[in-house]
């Protein structure tokens, strides 16, 4: 596994700004972004656009999102991702 970049995207969600670090990383067969906000692990996209749950990654964390916020969420990044050049 090869850690290629970092980006943070700042998006507005529900009328807020959340601040999103998205870490793009190579296992060779496939390209993934994970997700993160505060240092808390939200969800992996993978370069195709499917949505991935790390439960090593979440951890012991109670309360990621709500979970409309965090659809919204997703489908900004996969939007973000996706307009991006390679």
């Amino acid at each position: 596994m090869e850690e290629l970049q970092t980006k943070t995207m700042d998006l507005s969600v529900s009328g807020k700004t959340v601040s999103c670090q998205i870490k793009e990383r190579d296992f060779g067969d496939m390209i993934v972004f994970d997700v993160f906000t505060e240092d808390n692990y939200l969800f992996t996209l993978t370069q195709q656009g499917d949505v991935l749950f790390n439960e090593y990654e979440m951890g012991n964390q109670k309360n990621i999102m709500d979970p409309r916020e965090l659809n919204m969420l997703i489908e900004m990044v996969k939007e973000k991702i996706e307009s991006e050049p390679e």
